[in-house]
């Protein structure tokens, strides 16, 4: 019986072991494909980025844009490898020590203390125009810092995980694992109708903890059977 890690930093180990995919994205005629060493290696470096750069501290408020994105993906999971609580949502919060907005949507008058700009095109090393300041382009800065997060911060227990759903960082894997405990396929589509949230975000854990694979793609409609079949991959229901 597989066994629940007891810490995230032992749940990201454990993903980073396999060469397998683990996050496979889609946007168009773009794809991109994350096995778990990579996934958890783009995890630590924007940890690495968070606490570094940005000064967060476990407990803080990470706001997170609701709009579907690969590299979205990796800065929830590296918020909560820090430690910090994280909110997906489509405005920043007074309190946010950080808000990550994909490029296109960007508003650097948000209230949080710190605005990271995420590229939109799928392998991009930097946002398409200048970030204005006082927003950071996150891929230009994250591929400076190490493959292995080696901060300070770590989760506590008894913090907000996801303040939403009212989870804290010691509830967090097994809420995730009890969300994909019914999921018998290795591969799932995860539809975005409603954007990326929290249930999609346990989801995806979930899915990670026991070997699987999610895909995740801008549009619905880009995800057609035949991407189905060829990704070997089964359509969840959207809630």
């Amino acid at each position: 019986m597989r066994r629940t890690p007891a810490t995230f930093a032992q749940a990201l180990e454990h993903v980073s072991e396999r060469p397998t995919p683990a996050l496979i994205w889609r946007d168009g005629s773009e794809r991109v494909e994350l096995s778990g060493r990579v996934l958890v290696n783009w995890v630590e470096k924007s940890a690495s980025l968070l606490v570094d750069e940005l000064d967060v501290e476990s407990g803080q408020l990470i706001t997170v844009s609701a709009q579907p994105h690969w590299r979205l993906v990796v800065l929830t999971l590296a918020a909560l490898r820090v430690g910090a609580a994280v909110r997906v949502t489509g405005e920043s919060a007074d309190d946010a020590a950080v808000h990550a907005e994909l490029e296109a949507h960007l508003d650097v008058d948000v209230p949080a203390e710190h605005v990271l700009a995420v590229a939109s095109p799928a392998l991009a090393f930097a946002c398409e125009q200048p970030v204005p300041d006082p927003a950071i382009d996150f891929c230009a800065e994250v591929r400076s810092f190490p493959d292995a997060y080696m901060g300070m911060e770590e989760p506590r227990d008894a913090d907000d995980a996801l303040p939403e759903a009212g989870i804290t960082h010691g509830e967090l894997l097994a809420e995730a694992e009890r969300a994909a405990s019914a999921i018998e396929d290795h591969t799932v589509y995860l539809p975005l109708s409603h954007g990326w949230n929290e249930r999609a975000l346990l989801l995806t854990l979930g899915m990670l903890l026991r070997d699987g694979a999610v895909l995740v793609a801008a549009n619905e409609a880009d995800v057609t059977q035949d991407v189905l079949d060829q990704e070997k991959a089964v359509r969840l229901t959207d809630g």
